[in-house]
């Protein structure tokens, strides 16, 4: 692996780009969105669709970046599948790796492990001998499946194949048994179908440029307007709006406003994007305008008259999500979060941030949150993320310290009252010492009339500050 200052050294002419996981997601949802025209089943890798879910995009592989067309039925329309592969092969210049083949499981195969050149299996006889000569590793196991066969020296599939079948699942897991029958056919393989997205989107072309910056600002005023008026139309809310400026020379100014829930009110969106038009800086002469609206879900229309005593809480929840929907655009979404109490006595997981922007939430579920074990007075409302270490006079090990040095500070205590132990929580598996060892905490108050949270660690039998009473 080479370094980029390094490779740019040796190529200064070489074209290079931060990775975005995402970015290539929606380019390949959109690049299988267009391959419809040749089937209308077309699917994405699974594992790239789950990775997608779960938020898991940069720790997959590469390999899992693919697409799959099923041409069932479709033999009429194209003919020959050598003459399409090669037809595909032609129009993605031949840079991509294109095979066709009975099973799913085979063709992933061929494409990531066979020829650079389209390579057809037109049965499965032809597919387990195009098999044969490739890596273990082209049946989408796991890497310890893979660590298990090289044990005992199987590397290529005509080497699995070899090997007894019954006593495949029992030696390496089943797993292997179960991509080995989906790559030959035994199995069924469902494909991760695509399906064309709605595009909500309005654009303008000036001619001549627009020059003014108030006429810019105008503009723009205007494509919400009508970008809106059509999704209210259509039932539609956008949770993210993207703004593009191009001007004269071909330059863009991009300008995304991300929702933290999806609106389709003209009025609050203006409110809280006017501001952030006016700070834009944009490029030169405005040439054309584009907006579009994207992560679209359908509005949920109520009949409040059949529900009147429930209009205050709605009113509520709406005020609610818009000023998320404020704060996410003026201060960043990855700073706007939401606590959340969490039913533990340990104080470090008393309470969990949780990103607001995306997360659905009514009036019941801002006001209620999971019971804690605890009332809200036995717990300082400021609680360090790290404890501080002090030096005490205690009496007694089961007594309140009677002075503390705190912050170079020496404290005199006048009143505590404790202790209250907390153990590991051994029903989640915490009875490692080096994960959580026991505490004494107790409630002390200093000479100012301060009252601090402090404890006594029963494993090394040293005293800390956690909180405080402000």
């Amino acid at each position: 692996m080479m370094s980029l200052p390094l490779a740019q050294a040796l190529v200064p002419d070489a074209h290079t780009e931060p990775f975005d996981p995402i970015r290539d997601y929606n380019a390949l949802y959109a690049l299988a969105v267009w391959c419809l025209r040749f089937s209308p089943l077309v699917g994405i890798d699974h594992e790239l669709s789950l990775a997608h879910k779960r938020d898991e995009l940069r720790t997959l592989s590469s390999l899992h970046y693919g697409i799959t067309i099923d041409l069932t039925g479709t033999e009429k329309l194209h003919g020959d599948i050598d003459l399409l592969c090669q037809r595909v092969d032609a129009l993605f210049q031949h840079r991509a790796r294109i095979s066709a083949a009975p099973t799913i499981g085979g063709a992933w195969a061929l494409s990531r492990f066979g020829p650079h050149t389209p390579c057809v299996a037109r049965s499965i006889p032809a597919l387990t001998e195009a098999l044969t000569h490739l890596p273990i590793r082209s049946l989408r196991v796991d890497r310890l499946c893979l660590e298990r066969l090289a044990d005992v020296g199987v590397y290529t599939v005509g080497e699995l194949l070899s090997l007894p079948r019954h006593t495949l699942g029992q030696r390496f897991g089943k797993p292997l048994v179960y991509r080995l029958h989906q790559a030959l056919g035994s199995l069924e393989e469902r494909l991760n179908g695509v399906e064309e997205r709605a595009r909500y989107e309005r654009h303008r072309i000036f001619e001549p440029p627009l020059t003014n910056r108030r006429a810019i600002t105008i503009a723009i005023e205007s494509l919400f307007h009508d970008l809106l008026r059509h999704l209210r139309a259509e039932h539609i809310s956008a949770g993210l709006f993207s703004l593009v400026i191009c001007d004269t020379a071909s330059q863009r100014v991009r300008k995304e406003f991300p929702l933290s829930s999806a609106t389709n009110d003209t009025k609050h969106l203006l409110s809280i994007i006017q501001p952030i038009i006016d700070s834009m800086r944009f490029c030169g002469e405005a040439r054309e305008i584009i907006l579009r609206a994207n992560d679209t879900t359908r509005s949920i229309k109520e009949q409040k008259s059949f529900t009147p005593q429930t209009l205050d809480a709605r009113d509520v929840a709406r005020s609610y999500r818009e000023l998320l929907n404020t704060f996410g655009i003026r201060i960043g979404k990855d700073r706007v979060s939401l606590a959340r109490l969490n039913d533990s006595y340990i104080p470090e997981r008393s309470f969990s941030y949780q990103s607001a922007i995306g997360v659905s939430r009514d009036t019941h579920d801002v006001v209620m949150e999971s019971p804690a074990p605890y009332s809200p007075r036995e717990r300082p409302p400021s609680l360090f993320s790290t404890p501080e270490p002090i030096t005490t006079i205690a009496m007694l090990p089961d007594k309140p310290p009677s002075c503390i040095q705190w912050r170079d500070t020496r404290l005199p205590i006048i009143s505590g009252h404790g202790p209250e132990r907390i153990a590991p929580e051994w029903w989640r598996g915490d009875v490692r010492q080096e994960l959580f060892s026991t505490r004494d905490y107790f409630t002390i108050q200093d000479h100012t009339g301060r009252w601090l949270w402090v404890f006594r660690d029963q494993r090394t039998h040293e005293w800390f500050v956690h909180g405080s009473w402000t």
